[in-house]
């Protein structure tokens, strides 16, 4: 369209692609790396409703992705003309904000609030646009961004919280996506040292700590670590930070369900329509995980009443090895188990096993659905900070690694990027 012509001179960079879908996934591989909102436009029609899935899978991953959906002319909107589709219900249950500019001159204003909420909000966004809006001239007052201010959380949730870390004597921490979006490693890590908590991570998030701190547990979830869910079991209680705690995220796995449903639960939540929604809590923080990971650990460390886990903390400790070694020794007999295949050809865990062994520092590794990838669970780990796993999450579509790889790419050109199809 010939608003094209106009994005070099903008500073905007546009990137064509064969099907709309990888479009979306590109965006979300780009938002996801680089913390920054992905774009994605098409044709109306049948190019906006190929954004359907990748919206879907952004969605649920929290990705601030903006979806600029054109759509038919206002004159001929309802005549059944030519790649017509009525495009705000398609979007509808899968973005946290849909904007449907009705009139040329919002054009600037509505596609503000859809990037500001993109952020804030942490998912995607649609601008709605009439085809003939595109060509009309007019005076505009450009907005600036305007994010919100970040907090904690209330301060009657962080006391009780704080009251019980203090009273608990085998504490776990479960660290989520929201750690690697709020950059809340360190503080996580600090929280986790001063309480000598094992530190779990959710189903995909494995970027979320680096698997190198000697808290470490590994990932829950599909093809998991028996560490981490084995520390998570014998918890009294569960300080999940930065997850929703779906119900896939903790899926019993080993044949063990090893979720403590007598543990008491501590859940920090960006977004508090998901506290408490898919697991019972015991204190709900609608906060920032980075500054409220830091509250509470300078408030336990200012002193106050004993922490009940320091008398025990060295047999914690030691227990926890054991776990670590004993998952190390397993995860071994899996991979090299004499099974029934052909013997000309590589085995999937044999080839998981060195690509984990080959990926350098810094890496960039994306996912799609199936099992071979999702057994990918097992041998990812990060040792550096920062985003660095993709996923398509709990939506779980076919074709979003490559695509969500290339966008990862463009967001970090001096990374290397490695996609499991």
């Amino acid at each position: 369209m010939d608003a094209l012509d106009l994005f070099p001179e903008a500073g905007i960079r546009f990137l064509a692609v064969q099907h709309e879908q990888n479009a979306a996934h590109m965006a979300d591989g780009y938002s996801r790396i680089s913390g920054k909102h992905g774009v994605c436009t098409a044709q109306n029609g049948p190019g906006i409703s190929n954004f359907v899935t990748g919206v879907a899978a952004a969605y649920w991953a929290h990705s601030p992705v903006v979806v600029m959906t054109p759509e038919a002319g206002t004159l001929t909107k309802g005549h059944g003309g030519f790649q017509e589709v009525d495009q705000l219900p398609l979007f509808e249950p899968i973005t946290k904000y849909q904007g449907h500019v009705n009139h040329p001159l919002r054009m600037a204003e509505i596609s503000n609030r859809a990037f500001d909420i993109a952020m804030s909000e942490r998912g995607p966004t649609q601008i709605n646009v009439p085809r003939d809006y595109f060509y009309h001239e007019g005076m505009y007052q450009i907005p600036t961004p305007s994010p919100p201010e970040k907090a904690a959380g209330g301060p009657k949730s962080i006391l009780a919280a704080i009251d019980l870390i203090r009273h608990a004597k085998n504490p776990v921490i479960l660290a989520g996506g929201g750690v690697t979006m709020s950059g809340a490693e360190d503080e996580v890590a600090e929280l986790a040292t001063l309480l000598g908590a094992p530190m779990a991570v959710t189903y995909l998030h494995n970027d979320a700590l680096p698997a190198d701190h000697p808290l470490y547990a590994g990932p829950l979830g599909y093809q998991g670590s028996q560490a981490a869910m084995y520390s998570l079991r014998d918890a009294d209680l569960v300080i999940a930070l930065g997850t929703r705690l779906s119900p896939f995220g903790t899926l019993p796995q080993y044949g063990e369900d090893y979720y403590p449903t007598g543990a008491k639960v501590i859940q920090v939540e960006a977004d508090g329509r998901r506290i408490g929604t898919s697991k019972k809590v015991d204190v709900g923080i609608c906060g920032d995980v980075k500054l409220a990971a830091k509250e509470m650990t300078e408030a336990l460390k200012a002193g106050g009443s004993a922490i009940a886990s320091d008398e025990n903390k060295a047999e914690r400790l030691a227990k926890f090895a054991e776990l670590k070694d004993a998952w190390k020794v397993k995860l071994d007999d899996i991979t090299y188990a004499d099974v029934e295949a052909c013997t000309d050809r590589i085995r999937p865990r044999h080839a998981l096993r060195a690509l984990e062994k080959g990926l350098v520092p810094d890496s960039i590794v994306s996912t799609d659905i199936g099992n071979i990838c999702s057994v990918s669970n097992s041998y990812l780990k990060f040792n550096h900070k920062g985003p660095s796993m993709l996923a398509a999450m709990t939506f779980g579509n076919c074709g979003y690694s490559l695509p969500a790889a290339m966008g990862a790419k463009v967001a970090a050109p001096h990374r290397n990027c490695v996609a499991y199809v």
